[in-house]
């Protein structure tokens, strides 16, 4: 028996079953029931349609579409149809599918519906009128109409039972417009369709223009059935969605090659956890990635603020915390948790939990599939697994490639820090002796050196990369950089052409708990005396004859071990407990 026969068995069997128990096709409150269905509400328009692409998938559709339909202007849609090519509807199932709790998968764990109020739930939530189109073979379609507006005026009530019933399917055509739409744009055209539900008489759509309400919609999918759409191709207004996932490590999703850039992949933990009654164990599988911190930027040397935000900073914004997925298709996302608070810094760290679907209880799936409420049981299965331990790498990661300094070091490149400034002013004081000719040499070819860097990461002509150094050399003489070399000495210095570069390393203890260790103005005037204490070693080395700039070279390597193994015992001595502070005790030039 194929897969389309043993549904539609399913159906037929769902049929005789509630037929046999007396069910009439009653709604199951009347006028008021279905008022306060439309006032609970649903998050978005996206999460509206979700209802009905969940029911699109389960019913093995290779291609689902969200048409939308205008009156006089096409700047606004009047109705929404959704379109698919899955086993469709035997007749009574239609008028089954429009009841509050008639599904042929009651109970069932294989995907996503379970309780069978997805459809009229989300439907009346948009709009006071749907209608479901359906029918399994080629043929006509076969269609049921519900309006709230007419439920309020006694048009659906059965005289014998003085209750409200949804009508019996009839043969009905498709509007033009939706014909129109699949004609044009469904695979195999109106011949390929068939199911449809139409929302008419829309009223509470969170995205009321077409352009606003495609490109939500294109994301949003993206998002929600990122795992799906290889098997389930999703369409809005004829323009095919593509996967996006938050996290930015899948080749291939939306925005994982805009830039150079690259978001890493760590290894994924999986949590086992048994079912409630112990006979069971499930794979909870944790999967997490981490980005650099220029990630979200447009120009790599300013903050991702304003214009200078690329489109994955409004995704990690939507995103921020443990994504949570059933089935991996993404339900919700939790910030606040008894784990741990996430903070704008965090965004750096992408977190995502897949649970299947028969761990439902432990994670409070509600009826509508658009929040979670997460047990004690699974927090203490993710602390025993090392949840924490792995997040505080994390974040000791992120301090360490951002950290407290980031927003100092990169906001504004082109104004000279503090630092940097009376560098070049000390110039006009301070007696240098003039530089050998094997330091302008070594000069010139770390310039060289440093444009074939930036040229390589950023795929720009490096005659270009060349003419801006040159004009930053022009205007910064003295300048600050960091670099991570584990292992490598705390600072040392650069002659790059006519610019003097103080490095300073991420990976050394000197970086994370002395000079980024204090915030506030305390701390900026704290960074600034450093700077200009190893800017006044880095000259004297640049300025002294080779010999002496090779002891400068294997001292400064002892120097930065015997400084990394005093830190250590330091911290321990002084503040065993210490935390970094959290984004709000920050000063406003550290936070985003």
């Amino acid at each position: 028996m194929s897969k389309k026969s043993t549904v539609i068995a399913r159906q037929e069997a769902y049929i005789n079953k509630v037929e046999k128990e007396g069910f009439d096709f009653g709604l199951t409150v009347a006028d008021a029931f279905v008022r306060s269905i439309r006032d609970l509400g649903y998050k978005s328009c996206g999460t509206a349609l979700d209802e009905l692409i969940d029911n699109s998938v389960e019913a093995g559709a290779q291609n689902v579409h969200v048409a939308f339909g205008y009156g006089k202007s096409d700047a606004k849609p009047e109705s929404i149809a959704i379109l698919d090519d899955g086993y469709g509807m035997v007749k009574k199932m239609i008028r089954a599918a429009v009841v509050w709790g008639g599904t042929d998968r009651e109970g069932s764990r294989n995907l996503f519906g379970r309780y069978g109020y997805g459809l009229p739930s989300a439907s009346v939530s948009q709009g006071k009128r749907f209608t479901v189109y359906s029918r399994t073979e080629s043929g006509p379609f076969h269609a049921v109409t519900m309006d709230t507006e007419e439920i309020g005026l006694g048009k659906y009530i059965d005289l014998k039972t003085n209750r409200v019933v949804v009508p019996q399917p009839e043969v009905q055509e498709l509007p033009k417009w939706v014909v129109d739409y699949a004609n044009k744009n469904f695979p195999g055209g109106v011949d390929g369709v068939s199911t449809v539900v139409v929302w008419e008489k829309l009223d509470r759509l969170t995205w009321k223009t077409t352009k606003v309400l495609e490109t939500k919609l294109l994301e949003h999918f993206g998002l929600v059935y990122r795992g799906f759409l290889r098997q389930t191709a999703i369409t809005v207004n004829g323009k095919k969605v593509e996967s996006l996932d938050p996290l930015f490590v899948t080749p291939g999703a939306r925005y994982f090659d805009l830039d150079h850039e690259r978001a890493e992949a760590l290894p994924e933990l999986p949590i086992k956890v048994k079912s409630g009654d112990g006979k069971k164990e499930h794979v909870v599988k944790l999967r997490i990635s981490y980005m650099p911190p220029t990630f979200f930027s447009i120009d790599k040397t300013r903050t991702a603020q304003g214009r200078n935000a690329n489109p994955r900073l409004a995704i990690r914004k939507e995103n921020h915390g443990i994504v949570v997925c059933r089935n991996g298709r993404q339900l919700d996302v939790i910030v606040r948790n008894p784990l741990t608070t996430f903070v704008n810094y965090d965004r750096l760290i992408g977190l995502e939990l897949d649970f299947p679907a028969e761990l439902d209880e432990e994670f409070g799936v509600t009826t509508s599939k658009q929040q979670i409420t997460i047990s004690d049981r699974i927090w203490d299965r993710l602390k025993e697994a090392g949840f924490l331990r792995i997040l505080e790498d994390l974040r000791r990661r992120r301090r360490e490639d951002d950290g407290d300094v980031s927003a100092t070091l990169e906001a504004s490149p082109e104004i000279p820090r503090p630092s940097e400034r009376v560098m070049e002013e000390a110039e006009a004081i301070v007696r240098r002796r003039p530089a050998p000719e094997e330091v302008e040499r070594e000069a010139e070819v770390n310039l060289q050196k440093e444009v074939d860097r930036i040229a390589e990461a950023t795929g720009i002509d490096p005659k270009v990369i060349e003419k801006k150094k040159n004009e930053e050399i022009a205007s910064k003489p003295f300048k600050v950089e960091t670099e991570s070399i584990t292992g490598g000495p705390f600072f040392r210095v650069e002659q790059r052409g006519g610019q003097m570069v103080l490095l300073l390393n991420k990976a050394h203890r000197f970086f994370t708990d002395v000079y980024s260790g204090v915030p506030g103005v305390e701390g900026r005037q704290l960074r600034t005396g450093l700077e200009l204490l190893l800017f006044a070693i880095g000259q004297c080395e640049l300025d002294a004859p080779t010999a002496v700039r090779a002891t400068y070279v294997s001292e400064r390597i002892e120097w930065s071990n015997r400084l990394n193994v005093l830190l250590t015992l330091a911290q321990d001595q002084v503040d065993p407990d210490r935390e970094y502070p959290e984004e709000s005790e920050m000063p406003g030039e550290m936070m985003e």
